[in-house]
């Protein structure tokens, strides 16, 4: 069976939406079938949890049994077969999360000599591929456990400067196994982590960039998603790479790894849309169809797309069939949020706590909830508790940091942006919450900056311009926030901010007719709007007419468009539509109803001196018509 994939172009950048190629892919459910299941032994056995767990949720997604005259076509020897009861012992240790010890098994400790737990020492002499790999994941992973609970003790200023205290000791023995070509795929994808966080200034010049080692390491086996995911935030973290990764992985192109890597990537780039198309081609029923990441994925994407309906379904079908699945569960927790659904939120945060109370995913949930309810102080409670299971949690970041901004608290609220950036440079939301908390202290500049960058990162996104204009608007720079608007205005605005902004910045410059237009499309978004909100579409059209203005709802920039409109009509010699429009303020509160009400007496004073003079003129003709009649009729007599 065979398949045709959008793919990236060798010829064109990775990042480009158009940048795609379509590929026949050859299509065997059940060697694929067999690969997964044979790599998934193989990351068991390597201690790569996530990872073996990815290729178990993939082989879900097949819709075949298992056909054991299928033959796997990942090699043999990756499998464990070492002799050497220390590997053994390490294995062990690493999965009941022994670290340290499990490393100090594999290291070289004289017998002789009492062993020090500050250092470790050099890994032991004749270490197979699996064993050496095994001591550097493991010590590498004792560093890591002991930097985030330094990080848990210290301020959080300085906790950023904290490293893996085992780094520089691994990035040194790991380049001397690199150059022995004595690093199997999962010693150099170990290696390509250490890389990745080691600042590469400080090496020496000879020694291979991150992408490099992670590129070898995915050649070598492409079923570590892991390690993906490490090549991935390479790239992302250095766009001059993107070309260099994109034609190493070519030789990949036909195995679904590369796809799924390509939809990351697009993902992460905010090009929502090109990995949506990705994702739903696999999740045909021949293909992963029925794969839990994939659906999770797809609905991830439309939620960024701001497909709320179809991103919430997506998400219950998935809750409903995996109840104790809470991967990305915060994302329905926020489409609740935003739609005010207090029911359904409780009922998810309770099912979420009786699965996993201490999960970052049903903290996140629960503190949704408790702002839902505006109890600021619980959310932020539960936010932080998020960020102490991981404190990478870039959504818990950026959450807190709204909360904050609520409460009018700016620099903790810069602090929680700032840590959200840090953790995931790709999250527009914590860019644009740092614009909003730059501009409530009247900062516009600091604002400007950050509000460009979300608009980079979101560059379809209407809310992001309409923010940039609102900062040049405030910096009085008059046609950069023109332009601004204008491409919010581009990117369908239905908020209709951009267009009552633009609208006014016309009136200030004396065109009359641009404001007018933009004044007209702002009523016709708002009217959209309210439309969709009662019948779940948008296919009923906008006539300026009287039956069509009852329906929309008039606040004051809805106010200030409709009085604008009537006054632009009546100097144009339109009276029907400046009534019209001049009548719908007739029932609104503020000062808008008086001078509408001016107007309409204004235009029926017009309308009746017309007819005045329309009146006396019919007369007239009335008479003379008579008269002429009274001659026709007269009778001469001799």
């Amino acid at each position: 069976m065979k398949a045709s994939f959008p793919l990236f172009s060798p010829a064109s950048s990775s990042l480009s939406p158009s940048a795609h190629m379509e590929l026949e892919v050859p299509w065997t459910p059940q060697h694929v079938l067999a690969d997964l299941q044979k790599a998934c032994r193989i990351l068991t056995e390597r201690g790569l949890k996530l990872s073996a767990r990815w290729a178990a949720e993939q082989m879900m997604g097949l819709n075949v049994d298992i056909d054991e005259s299928v033959s796997s076509t990942i090699p043999d020897h990756l499998l464990f077969h070492d002799t050497d009861p220390a590997a053994y012992y390490a294995r062990t240790l690493l999965e009941l999360g022994e670290y340290a010890h499990a490393a100090a098994v594999l290291s070289d400790i004289p017998i002789a000599k009492a062993a020090s737990v500050e250092t470790m020492p050099p890994p032991a002499p004749d270490l197979s591929p699996f064993s050496f790999y095994l001591r550097a994941f493991a010590l590498y992973m004792a560093g890591e456990r002991r930097r985030e609970e330094e990080a848990i003790d210290s301020s959080t200023t300085k906790s950023k400067a904290l490293q893996n205290p085992y780094e520089q000791q691994l990035v040194h023995e790991l380049q001397d196994a690199y150059e022995a070509d004595k690093l199997d795929a999962f010693g150099l994808h170990v290696y390509g982590m250490v890389l990745k966080s080691h600042k590469r200034a400080t090496l020496p010049r000879h020694y291979p960039s991150p992408q490099t080692v992670l590129l070898q390491s995915v050649l070598e086996f492409p079923y570590n998603w892991s390690a993906w995911l490490d090549l991935a935030e390479v790239s992302l973290e250095n766009s001059e790479v993107e070309r260099e990764i994109e034609d190493a992985v070519q030789p990949l192109a036909e195995n679904f790894m590369f796809h799924f890597f390509c939809a990351h990537l697009q993902s992460e780039h905010q090009a929502h849309a090109e990995a949506l198309q990705i994702y739903e081609r696999w999740m045909d029923p021949g293909l992963l169809g029925g794969s839990p990441y994939l659906a999770t994925q797809t609905a991830v994407v439309h939620y960024h797309l701001r497909n709320y309906a179809t991103a919430k379904r997506l998400l219950e079908d998935l809750h409903n069939a995996m109840p104790y699945r809470l991967d990305s569960m915060d994302v329905l927790s926020n489409i609740l949020y935003v739609q005010e659904d207090s029911v359904a939120l409780g009922q998810l945060a309770h099912s979420a706590v009786m699965v996993d109370k201490y999960r970052a995913e049903t903290c996140c949930i629960i503190g949704n909830f408790y702002s839902l309810k505006q109890n600021r102080a619980k959310a932020i409670q539960y936010f932080q508790r998020a960020l102490k299971m991981d404190r990478t949690f870039a959504s818990a970041w950026t959450l807190m940091g709204h909360e904050y901004v609520e409460w009018k608290q700016t620099a903790n609220a810069m602090e929680a942006y700032r840590q959200a950036v840090q953790a995931n440079p790709s999250d527009f939301r914590a860019w644009y919450g740092l614009g909003q908390t730059y501009e409530m202290l009247e900062m516009n500049l600091y604002a400007l900056y950050y509000y460009k960058h979300a608009a980079q990162l979101r560059p379809f996104d209407a809310r992001m311009w309409t923010a940039v204009g609102n900062s040049y608007a405030h910096l009085k720079r008059r046609d950069d926030a023109i332009r601004a608007y204008e491409r919010a205005l581009q990117h369908d605005d239905q908020e209709g901010i951009a267009t009552q902004k633009l609208a006014a910045l016309y009136r200030a410059k004396g065109d009359t007719e641009k404001a007018a237009k933009c004044y007209l499309q702002h009523l016709k978004n708002r009217f959209h709007v309210t439309i969709s909100a009662k019948t779940s579409h948008r296919s009923t059209s906008f006539r300026l007419d009287a039956l069509t203005l009852q329906g929309l709802i008039v606040e004051p920039p809805e106010a200030e468009a409709l009085l604008y409109l009537s006054t632009y009509y009546r100097n144009h010699g339109e009276f029907d539509k400046a009534a019209v429009t001049a009548s719908r303020l007739l029932e609104y509160p503020g000062p808008e109803k008086e001078e509408a009400k001016a107007l309409l007496r204004e235009i029926r004073s017009r309308n009746a001196s017309r007819s005045g003079v329309s009146t006396r003129s019919r007369t007239k003709m009335e008479e003379e018509t008579a008269r002429a009649n009274s001659d026709d009729d007269f009778t001469f007599v001799p």
